[in-house]
């Protein structure tokens, strides 16, 4: 038996690293911290903290993928993180939000809801197709559908999302995971109400004798006005507390139409109040185009970059922007602008900005290396970015999160 692969090859308080299969350690991590908080055991929580940091800080895509490696659907060595062999299983990042919602119950930092949040809107949503029936077990940040028929190391990567599959997990799981978004979007500590999630929802909370009411709505991700509205029928003396994204740098809140005082403790906004109906407030959460560049350490991304809008991750299609994804520039002063998305992508926000594609006359006819001399010159193209769990909805093509940045 392969005891690292169940994280049984230590005990968790030896335990220096995320090991093994992503979605045995996630779900494994979640009961400890469970438990840790429910006994108030100090050396479990300490444990939990220290394979969180390593998982958030070594192991963690950008698209709040885990499970790097498709041997033994597990984690690989620290900074190893290739963006074509991943493996990311859906159900590894739903169970990492429910590690992060056990975290989130020991202990209010934004971190754990920043992690949770780049999860679901990245691989959780990306898992299911838009239409619904159609499902990503592996969940790719670069594809190259014509290398996918030959090179055996891509044999569990998928160029489209499958109706089913002989080990069917990840489908119920994205579905259980949408249906109770309600024990993610909210954390009770005390008297406080921690919100995490500016999901668009209606929820009542006991205070005391009173119950708290309120609704949030919105167009989030999308738009950057998120509104709180208090349904209670009788006053209630509660504090809320509203997470302030981490890719978020200048968020504003009024209440009523009042600035808030800026309380924020761990990411999080308090806003102590004499809540009543009526009561109103207001986030607004500035969502410019934001590039992410990797740690150097990461060497699948040295010399690229990636697109970031909101809590959504943006990729190249081929269906946009033509083959060969590989040799498009993103020039470092590029202008991003919004453009709204239409057919399948109606209501959603795609992005756009000037760049260049890498050509060369008759290529296929050229040697594989020059001496000297580049074989190809570039030409300017517009790339066009969409939402990444979006993408694969147009058949198959080529994909790429990460693309080459360039001076100018």
């Amino acid at each position: 038996m392969d005891k690292p692969y169940s994280q049984a090859h230590q005990p968790i308080s030896e335990q220096p690293v995320a090991i093994g299969h992503a979605v045995r350690f996630v779900y494994l991590m979640t009961g400890v911290a469970h438990l840790a908080r429910l006994s108030q055991d100090e050396g479990k929580r300490r444990d939990c903290l220290r394979l969180w940091k390593n998982m958030a800080r070594r192991q963690l895509y950008i698209t709040g993928g885990i499970g790097s490696q498709s041997s033994g659907e597990a984690f690989s060595s620290d900074y190893d993180l290739p963006n074509d062999t991943v493996y990311a299983e859906s159900c590894a990042s739903i169970g990492l939000m429910m590690f992060a919602r056990r975290m989130l119950e020991m202990e209010a930092d934004s971190q754990y809801a920043d992690v949770m949040e780049r999860a679901l809107y990245n691989t959780v949503l990306g898992g299911m197709a838009l239409d619904g029936k159609h499902f990503f077990y592996v969940n790719p940040l670069e594809v190259h559908p014509k290398s996918l028929k030959f090179n055996h190391i891509y044999d569990h990567v998928k160029p489209v999302r499958q109706r089913w599959f002989g080990c069917a997990c990840c489908p119920p799981n994205i579905a259980r995971v949408l249906t109770s978004l309600g024990h993610y979007i909210y954390t009770p500590h005390g008297d406080v109400l921690y919100i995490n999630l500016y999901v668009g929802n209606s929820v009542e909370i006991p205070v005391g004798n009173e119950a708290l009411r309120l609704r949030i709505s919105g167009n989030y991700p999308w738009q950057e006005q998120v509104k709180i509205v208090i349904d209670s029928s009788s006053p209630v003396n509660h504090t809320l507390a509203l997470r302030l994204p981490d890719w978020c740098d200048k968020p504003q809140v009024t209440l009523n139409g009042a600035p808030v005082t800026q309380d924020v403790r761990k990411g999080y906004l308090h806003i102590s109040h004499l809540w009543q109906e009526g009561d109103t407030l207001q986030l607004t959460l500035p969502m410019p185009v934001r590039r992410i560049y990797g740690n150097p350490l990461v060497r699948h991304q040295a010399g690229q970059v990636a697109v970031q809008r909101g809590p959504l991750v943006y990729c190249l299609e081929q269906a946009d922007n033509g083959e060969q994804l590989h040799n498009l520039q993103l020039p470092r002063d590029a202008r991003f602008s919004t453009v709204e998305g239409k057919g399948i992508f109606a209501r959603k926000i795609l992005l756009q900005a000037p760049g260049y594609k890498q050509t060369a006359e008759d290529a296929e006819n050229q040697a594989l290396w020059h001496y000297d001399r580049a074989p190809s010159s570039r030409q300017p193209q517009v790339l066009t970015f969409i939402p990444w769990f979006s993408w694969a909805n147009r058949g198959e093509g080529e994909m790429r999160i990460w693309v080459n940045e360039t001076e100018a």
